[in-house]
């Protein structure tokens, strides 16, 4: 079994939070190029998506006011009051609840798509589309299987995703 950490190490939040952040930067890159206007909407909708995890999340979890393997849970005690930890225990979460996550790669996938085939060949739209995907299939696995979850006092307690990704079929 793996160590449960009461704080994640600095190294953890800081690797996670630059591999996780460069996946809104590409995003926001292709949206960008696309336009001004879109490239502010989505640098919005980041904003906001953030801003609903820290305010409806962090504040019932273990790790609030301390440093999770995102670092959220230190960030949102500076911002937002403490919850009630039973709250995070009772919520139930579906395929519906990860669509707003799945658009911050998806719209800008399709998005760096179509100018890709509008605009031709660019090497730096190409890489800004291959990194999300990339993080997608093969860094989420390590992130979330490797570094944030095994060690994460909450989900030891409880974690709707864990029980969401989890479910014996």
């Amino acid at each position: 079994m793996a160590k449960r950490y009461d704080s994640y190490l600095l190294w953890i939040v800081v690797l996670v939070n630059l591999l996780m952040l460069t996946v809104y930067v590409a995003g926001a890159y292709i949206m960008f190029m696309l336009s001004l206007i879109m490239g502010i909407l989505y640098v919005i909708y980041l904003i906001f998506l953030e801003i609903f995890l820290y305010k409806e999340v962090c504040p019932n979890c273990f790790y609030y006011g301390k440093l999770c393997a995102f670092g959220k849970g230190k960030t949102a005690a500076i911002f937002f009051k403490k919850g009630d930890p039973k709250k995070f225990c009772e919520r139930e979460i579906n395929w519906k609840d990860f669509i707003w996550q799945i658009l911050v790669v998806l719209v800008p996938l399709v998005a760096g798509i179509a100018l890709l085939i509008s605009r031709g060949f660019n090497i730096l739209i190409l890489a800004a589309l291959a990194y999300p995907v990339f993080s997608w299939f093969f860094l989420n696995p390590i992130i979330y299987g490797k570094l944030a979850c095994p060690h994460c006092k909450q989900g030891s307690i409880c974690c709707p995703a864990l029980k969401f990704f989890t479910k014996k079929k």
